[in-house]
């Protein structure tokens, strides 16, 4: 489900971002040790190093999710049920009702057992109590770091991620046969085939006023939304008008200004120009893959080029499973998860469906062969979890503010980034 930024933003734009639906998966190890081979045994959750007994035959767990991704998950079940007897009933709906469906039926013991969503509505789920931490004990480290960051809240972890999805450089290889390493490289790039001055089209294509886009400027030199530590926001600390934040600002501020990127250019347009061939670079996620294959455009992905040797750093959505927070049948539905769908095999099919790279290590290593994954898994891991927090409603409208005042060059960068913050601190009462 689109998060509310993206939803105001799309007043103006032609498509919606597949990322907050952005957001495809990935799964643990088949050789960890608390992992078995699916066939006998399951791992109990609230004691580990031990192993359940079979499940009770009259038991039956159920599982929404949407149709990309359904086939994976039957599949799954179907090794469950046949070594278990357990059924297991998969059930398919948009992505983006998923949230709101369970929201509602939770409360009233209704729903299913576990769900597949993004992990920016985590914090909201679990204030809600819709679902409840998991017990995934020495599982953790086969996943990286950042993905389940992003199912951290208040310090635990609530979703099992299986992808993650962050920004990184398209390059259209009928301009430029290499990617960029540096923006000092991709001006000189872009000067030498004639971008802006001989065409009047930017080189860069990038949405204006897009947080997911353009955060990573910001957070490229330090800048932050809030502090984050131990898998735990503080939201009196508002990083928007940090020091860093305000020289990504500059940065941002001196490729429109230059005419590297042009303000005028939204998601719609962004996509137009990549696709048509018209322009050398655009700046978006794996959910626009799909697109310019079909536009048969000539293309490569790349890592964001370094700014004054800095890497940026993206929002790294990710999706992944839940478990709801009323089940009577927490265990069962663990013993599926951790044995199940955390494997190398379903997280790789459940990263091919959607051309996400894969939350869990393993799974990458198989997938990593295809270049384009490759880059945007090295985007993802060296991001920082999209905050999954409540407070995130109110730093929305002041950072899509700020961007787009940033792109349109109406105010000093400084100002417009401190105008943001106090804005946030305002609505949180953090100042």
């Amino acid at each position: 489900m689109a998060p509310k930024w993206q939803m105001l933003l799309m007043v103006g734009l032609a498509s919606v971002l597949a990322i907050t639906a952005c957001t495809s998966g990935t799964g643990g190890s088949d050789q960890a040790t608390t992992t078995t081979d699916g066939a006998t045994t399951t791992t109990v959750v609230a004691d580990p190093g031990t192993t359940t007994t079979q499940p009770e035959q009259d038991m039956k767990l159920v599982v929404w999710a949407d149709e990309a991704r359904a086939p994976v998950v039957q599949a799954a079940a179907e090794g469950f049920e046949a070594a278990f007897g357990t059924a297991i009933e998969v059930e398919t709906m948009p992505f983006g009702e998923i949230r709101g469906a369970v929201m509602s039926a939770v409360p009233a013991g209704q729903g299913p057992d576990l769900f597949i969503d993004s992990n920016e509505g985590t914090g909201v789920l679990a204030e809600a109590g819709i679902i409840a931490p998991l017990a995934l004990e020495g599982r953790k480290v086969e996943f990286f770091p950042v993905a389940m960051d992003a199912f951290t809240y208040r310090g635990d972890v609530y979703g099992l991620p299986f992808v993650m999805e962050a920004v990184a450089l398209f390059y259209n290889k009928d301009f430029v046969q290499e990617p960029p390493a540096d923006f000092a490289a991709l001006r000189t790039t872009c000067d030498a085939l004639g971008f802006p001055t001989g065409t009047g089209l930017p080189c860069l294509a990038i949405p204006s006023g897009e947080p997911l886009h353009q955060f990573p400027f910001f957070a490229g030199f330090g800048g932050y939304v809030f502090g984050f530590e131990n898998g735990v926001y503080d939201v009196a600390d508002v990083g928007l008008d940090s020091s860093g934040a305000v020289e990504g600002a500059a940065f941002l501020e001196s490729l429109y200004r230059e005419g590297y990127a042009d303000d005028g250019v939204d998601y719609s347009a962004m996509a137009d120009l990549f696709n048509q061939g018209a322009v050398p670079f655009m700046w978006t996620g794996p959910w626009q893959a799909e697109a310019v294959d079909d536009a048969g455009v000539s293309y490569g992905v790349a890592t964001l080029p370094l700014m004054d040797g800095n890497a940026p750093r993206p929002f790294v959505g990710s999706q992944g499973f839940f478990l709801n927070g009323l089940t009577e049948k927490s265990e069962l539905a663990m013993s599926f998860l951790l044995d199940y769908i955390a494997t190398t095999e379903t997280m790789v099919q459940l990263s091919r469906v959607t051309n996400r790279p894969p939350a869990l290590r393993s799974a990458l290593d198989e997938v990593s062969g295809d270049p384009n994954v490759a880059a945007f898994a090295d985007s993802g891991i060296g991001g920082i979890p999209l905050p999954n927090i409540p407070e995130m409603e109110s730093v929305w409208d002041p950072l899509i503010t700020a961007l787009a005042m940033i792109g349109a060059g109406t105010d000093d960068p400084a100002a417009v980034m401190g105008q943001a913050a106090d804005r946030v601190r305002s609505a949180l009462g953090a100042g």
